[in-house]
């Protein structure tokens, strides 16, 4: 399969927001500043440093980058339409992101993938989080994404999180309470950025619990 890089000056995305000194990583090492309406190529790294960024790719999709994220894109292609050609391979090397995905995947679910050093995440068309440090939390908004390494595989549907401690650990769901992120999570997002795009930890819901029985003051209880 053949990969489109930077310097073939293939664009993936749209820079929508940039703040805080945001750098691109091209394959060679060399950095370039990012601002609005910046462009965003296949091979290359965004850095963002103590700042963060959104991007808008040409398939629609959103990414929002937290501060201390880096995000590459391994390969991308669409010609603006599903055709079986089209491809979003990316890597969360470090940092948290969310995103709205785009037309990539809707189809063929294997044309999507976000890689980590202890998961991959594939998608079912949906918005989703994730936040990366030694190990990775998965939020999903909506649709459902699909977590695996080498312990196994695991569903994330609307509303549900799960945790996964390292590459041969399986995935698990966070259903005992909120689990925070690595590390502390940055300020609220300033204004331009998606509604919601830190990344945050939301258990499943629980099943109502019937009401406790009322007993009178000094009533035995059988």
């Amino acid at each position: 399969m053949r990969v489109a890089f930077a310097n073939e000056a293939t664009e993936a995305a749209k820079v929508d927001f940039a703040v805080g000194g945001v750098t691109a990583v091209q394959t060679n090492g060399t950095r370039r500043s990012l601002s609005r309406g910046g462009k965003v190529s296949p091979g290359e790294t965004v850095d963002t440093g103590s700042g963060r960024a959104q991007l808008r790719f040409t398939d629609g999709a959103m990414v929002s980058l937290q501060p201390q994220t880096q995000f590459r894109i391994d390969a991308y292609e669409f010609k603006g339409q599903a055709d079986g050609s089209e491809k979003s391979f990316f890597s969360l090397l470090k940092g948290a992101l969310r995103t709205i995905t785009g037309a990539i995947g809707k189809k063929d679910r294997k044309a999507y993938r976000l890689d980590t050093a202890v998961a991959t995440i594939g998608i079912r068309g949906t918005t989703f989080s994730v936040a990366y440090g030694n190990s990775v939390t998965v939020n999903t908004d909506q649709g459902a994404v699909e977590a695996c390494n080498n312990g196994g595989c695991l569903v994330v549907g609307a509303g549900q999180s799960a945790y996964i401690k390292d590459i041969d650990t399986a995935p698990v769901f966070l259903g005992a309470g909120p689990r925070p992120l690595q590390g502390t999570l940055p300020p609220a997002a300033p204004k331009g950025f998606s509604v919601g795009d830190a990344p945050r930890i939301i258990p499943p819901t629980l099943p109502p619990q019937p009401p406790q029985e009322q007993r009178p003051p000094g009533a035995y209880q059988y």
